[in-house]
């Protein structure tokens, strides 16, 4: 057996843990990431075939942020020589007056920011929009404020791609890999041990200087067990629906992605968004969805496998069928999982001996337009010890303003595992000097 041990074991396999790995392996350091399923799989976040990269936030913390990610965004596609985003842009429109209590904010609150960092923006009417965009029989007081350094992110490749230059640059990783408890070792309080079981039936022990858990909505199947906490998870589970969009002659084409801004209707949200049909998706489709939770749970064992909610789906084919032209409102759909925000180190109270700021958590379910910056900044903070993107905002301390009540619970009647390895596991040792 090795005396080694690895620098960073990253655990949870999407998006964010294969970014991590990526900026980890990029500094020379060791790195092992760890997935549960297989590579790739639709059991988390990173499902379907895109998400948005977008830059219009009502916040001022989420404008920075996403500001910075262009950057980041762009040097990942150089490295990778590789195209990851279709910057087409972004159309938000609707009720110019209606109120800030959105997931999305409000219609032209972004403005204020977009301003302040210097990105351009065009305001348009609604006949504006018509003439741009497959709408009809919009309000002539809507408006629409459109921005060009938006698009949508491919998914599927920006997985495979970050998972080849983590390997290209030296990480290594398993799926079918499922972690069971993080001990810190008997006897060496500086270094952790990670037992996992693989594919099952084999029991398999890693040892690292440094954790980082990125396992989403799955992250309380590792707090549980190994530090006796959980976080009070409000995970959406949301529906995603696909219509047949009219082929040519004189069919119809989204110029860009959108999101439609509107007061509820008998309780019903009514924010709706969708993407155009994608070059790597199947011709004459397109996603619209609406904006709004079919369930809400705690845990992704609770997920309704195949079962939506009726209403959600009747409600955005009631929206295609009044403002959309040229789209079939006959709808397949499906549901995603999204959560809360944490990016922060697991506090040194909750370790049982393993050393301050050696465990660092992120978990989100709407996060992929930042992937390139929360790689960097998990790799910073296990390496360096901080991060300038790790604000108070995203911190697991943190407690509502208005309740004042913590994500953090703390799983009194939870049994630990022992710190001691089983006997009958086999340990990785691998470490790097530094």
């Amino acid at each position: 057996m090795s005396n080694k041990t690895y620098d960073v074991v990253i655990i949870g396999g999407g998006p964010i843990g294969l970014a991590t790995a990526y900026e980890v392996a990029k500094k020379g350091a060791s790195s092992l990431v760890l997935e549960q399923n297989n590579f790739f799989n639709q059991a988390g976040s990173s499902n379907d075939l895109a998400r948005m990269f977008r830059t219009m936030y009502t916040e001022d913390f989420m404008a920075d942020l996403a500001k910075k990610a262009i950057d980041l965004w762009d040097d990942l596609e150089k490295d990778s020589g590789t195209s990851l985003r279709w910057m087409s842009g972004l159309l938000n429109f609707g009720d110019p007056n209606f109120g800030g209590s959105t997931p999305e904010g409000t219609l032209n609150g972004p403005i204020k920011n977009l301003d302040r960092l210097g990105m351009a923006y065009k305001k348009l009417t609604a006949k504006d929009i018509e003439n741009r965009y497959p709408f009809k029989n919009l309000p002539s007081d809507w408006e629409g404020l459109y921005a060009l350094d938006n698009g949508v992110i491919n998914v599927q490749l920006l997985l495979r791609t970050l998972l080849g230059l983590a390997k290209d640059y030296g990480a290594e990783a398993k799926q079918n890999t499922r972690v069971e408890n993080i001990n810190p070792v008997k006897g060496d309080n500086s270094t952790w041990e990670v037992h996992t079981t693989h594919r099952d039936t084999e029991a398999i022990a890693f040892r690292a200087k440094k954790i980082v858990i990125t396992s989403g909505a799955y992250v309380n199947h590792v707090l549980k067990p190994s530090f006796g906490i959980s976080l009070d998870l409000d995970i959406w589970e949301m529906v995603s629906s696909y219509f047949n969009a009219k082929a040519g002659p004189n069919g119809t084409i989204f110029p860009s992605m959108w999101f439609h801004f509107a007061p509820d209707k008998g309780g019903r949200s009514q924010l709706f968004y969708g993407f155009p049909t994608l070059p790597w998706g199947p011709p004459n489709v397109t996603r619209i969805s609406v904006d709004a939770a079919t369930a809400r749970i705690k845990d992704p064992s609770e997920r309704r496998t195949n079962v939506v909610n009726p209403e959600d789906v009747r409600d955005t084919q009631d929206f295609v069928k009044q403002h959309v032209v040229g789209v079939d409102s006959t709808v397949p759909a499906f549901t995603s999982t999204y959560n809360m925000f944490v990016l922060d180190y697991i506090p040194q109270e909750y370790l049982r001996g393993g050393p301050k700021n050696s465990v660092v958590l992120f978990t989100a379910g709407w996060a992929m337009k930042f992937v390139p910056l929360l790689g960097k900044a998990l790799a910073d903070m296990a390496l360096r010890g901080g991060s300038e993107y790790a604000q108070e905002e995203f911190y697991v301390t943190r407690r509502d303003a208005k309740t004042g009540k913590g994500i953090i619970v703390e799983e009194k009647d939870t049994e630990l595992h022992a710190q001691a390895s089983s006997s009958s596991a086999f340990i990785f040792d691998i470490w790097v000097p530094g």
